[in-house]
């Protein structure tokens, strides 16, 4: 996957966790108005009126991907929103737990800002909440509340808002562990495929071939090499042998009989096939891919170029090292390279 298709789930990812938050966010504070208008705290519910018109406008901000400006505008808007409810409200109603779920997208937020120009900083914003939190605190000890609430209403709202902190924390904390697992099965992915021919590589191989563990002898392991590959890199340009390693690829994993293969490095390819016949039957298996090969046009630029590979089969033999499995078949390639190429030496 390229970065721009990186880039492109990503911007995927972070729109649709936007919306939903927003939608979150839009939704808590619907909520809010009814519970203001009940307890008829008016000046709450002229400020939540205004929080609703930010969060509505917000999407027009999401729809052009503007979203660190989308991240610092819903953070400084719910920071004034809770400052104001708990200096009009009280310490006891909760309006100040939201600036711990606050800290919780500061660093999802600033997480995502790093792959942008534009980055959030989110231990700046732990500390802004941090040191509000604290100057609340003590505001609300020397200083009465606005509205004198009963106790069965701070305890509502108290419970609304521990409700709210643990959502957020929750969903983001969710959201952010499923992002970096996906992330992470695709860097493996990645780590184990040929870039160029899209194939099993080097590694992935090697992890195949452990895992067939004491069932090694039931398989048979077959390298090819290309002919005379660096004339075609020299008189057709190395663009072109790239095209000739993404067909031969093609080729051999359509083929027939072929449990795995993977390219082993340069234009060097290794094959993975069980014996579920006999042995020569098998190898007359690989040498018809070695046929298909010989057989194929390749055309590049309008340009026909006729491509043969050279092939060494080997059994496995009991105690032996995967390295000395692979140099057994290389001993065959080579033979074959000597005595000719384009054919298959088992």
């Amino acid at each position: 996957m390229s970065n721009h298709d990186n880039l492109v789930v990503d911007n995927s990812f972070i729109k649709k966790t936007s919306v939903y938050s927003n939608t979150f966010f839009l939704m808590c504070h619907l909520g809010y108005l009814l519970f203001f208008l009940l307890t008829k705290s008016y000046i709450l519910v002229f400020v939540n009126c205004g929080s609703i018109m930010v969060y509505s406008l917000l999407y027009i901000i999401i729809k052009k991907k503007m979203y660190d400006l989308y991240a610092s505008i819903a953070g400084t808007e719910i920071t004034a929103f809770m400052v104001t409810g708990t200096i009009l409200t009280g310490f006891q109603t909760g309006f100040h737990l939201c600036l711990i779920g606050l800290c919780i997208l500061a660093f999802y937020s600033g997480y995502f800002s790093m792959k942008t120009d534009k980055k959030i900083k989110p231990l700046y914003w732990g500390i802004a909440f941090l040191t509000i939190y604290v100057a609340l605190y003590f505001i609300c000890l020397f200083v009465e509340p606005y509205y004198e609430l009963s106790l069965t209403v701070k305890s509502i709202f108290y419970l609304i808002h521990t409700f709210i902190v643990f959502t957020i924390v929750i969903i983001f904390l969710y959201v952010f562990i499923k992002y970096v697992n996906k992330l992470e099965n695709k860097i493996m992915n990645e780590s184990r495929t040929d870039k160029l021919t899209q194939i099993p590589n080097r590694m992935a191989l090697l992890e195949y071939i452990d895992l067939l563990g004491d069932e090694k002898d039931h398989y048979i392991l077959s390298i090819f090499d290309i002919d005379d590959f660096k004339v075609i890199n020299d008189r057709y340009g190395h663009i072109c042998g790239d095209y000739i390693l993404k067909e031969m690829a093609k080729l051999v994993t359509s083929s027939n009989g072929i449990d795995f293969v993977a390219r082993f490095g340069g234009e060097e390819f290794i094959i993975i096939a069980r014996l579920n016949k006999e042995f020569p039957e098998v190898v007359n298996d690989i040498d018809n891919i070695r046929k298909s090969i010989d057989e194929y046009n390749f055309e590049f630029n309008n340009i026909k170029i006729h491509s043969t590979v050279t092939i060494g089969v080997s059994k496995y033999e009991y105690g032996i090292s995967v390295n000395d499995w692979i140099e057994m078949a290389d001993k065959k390639l080579y033979d074959g390279k000597k005595s000719g190429k384009n054919k298959t030496v088992a």
